[in-house]
């Protein structure tokens, strides 16, 4: 790392104090450990109530930092039909930082996840309806150096669990926020790499209550923005009970990615448990 970013990162990671503030914890500031600045970072964040999921990949190169920003953005309408309307309102777009601007970024997260919290007592509780995703992972391959995630609601017996994942997502959105991105046009790499953070993703978030709206958004996406290698965590996703909307997702999904349209219409009225068997014995030939 040079002087030069080296000084960027001890002049903002002070600037890391404001995020993670309340009346309600206490904050030991540790000494952070040294990120190496080809860390490659995720961010994942969303609105359960706002219908809105987006993934940052930020890609360090010679010159640059690239940045790839997929957006699941779509209005909240009601529907009659027996599942919802099969449209992705995807939003795919690049943009790019210096290599310092990504160092002092990665310092001031590194400086979060050092930070230890300890609870205080509270003297009043609070809670609100707004349900919320924020998750970072930062990593060297297959290393993982940082990964802070919550999904949930903003309220106070959650408080201390989302301080961290609030505070990285908060950073990397200042960090963004005067880049200006452009329409992109997905690349195989990029698609890979979609796919294989799905499936990371899936695992990870399989069983959490509060996910739930985080699976199936990420299942809409990974229809228009992954590859083949998301089919066998689609068909995972296809073996769930067959009222669990994922299932339903998982059939549009796999079409897309198959270009096989195996969908009797009107697709909002498919029935799920007949479709997924037809997709099951295609897959099955397929692989």
């Amino acid at each position: 790392m040079s002087a030069f970013v080296f000084l960027i990162l001890l002049q903002d990671v002070d600037g890391v104090r404001k995020h993670l503030q309340s009346n309600n914890y206490t904050v030991t500031w540790n000494a952070a450990a040294k990120i190496d600045p080809n860390a490659e970072l995720e961010i994942g964040t969303g609105s359960g109530h706002g219908f809105h999921l987006r993934w940052l990949r930020f890609r360090p190169t010679s010159d640059r930092v690239e940045i790839l920003s997929i957006d699941l953005d779509e209005p909240r309408e009601p529907y009659e039909s027996k599942w919802p309307p099969d449209r992705v309102p995807a939003s795919i777009k690049m943009g790019e930082m210096k290599p310092a601007e990504y160092a002092a970024m990665l310092g001031q997260l590194a400086t979060v996840d050092a930070a230890e919290l300890k609870p205080k007592k509270r003297k009043q509780d609070f809670a609100s309806s707004s349900d919320f995703w924020a998750h970072a992972r930062l990593a060297v391959g297959e290393k993982k150096l940082i990964d802070l995630e919550f999904a949930g609601y903003d309220r106070s017996d959650s408080e201390l669990d989302a301080a961290k994942p609030k505070a990285t997502r908060n950073i990397a959105h200042l960090a963004i926020k005067p880049i200006k991105f452009k329409e992109y046009v997905l690349s195989k790499e990029d698609r890979a790499w979609a796919s294989a953070k799905f499936t990371r993703d899936w695992k990870q978030f399989l069983e959490k209550d509060f996910h739930w709206w985080v699976r199936e958004r990420s299942i809409r996406l990974i229809g228009v923005v992954g590859d083949d290698s998301a089919l066998p965590t689609l068909r995972d996703a296809m073996s769930r009970a067959p009222k669990d909307r994922c299932v339903y997702y998982a059939i549009n999904a796999i079409t897309r990615l198959t270009n096989k349209d195996l969908r009797e219409g009107p697709v909002e009225q498919m029935d799920v448990e007949k479709t997924r068997e037809r997709l099951f014995d295609f897959l099955k030939k397929k692989s």
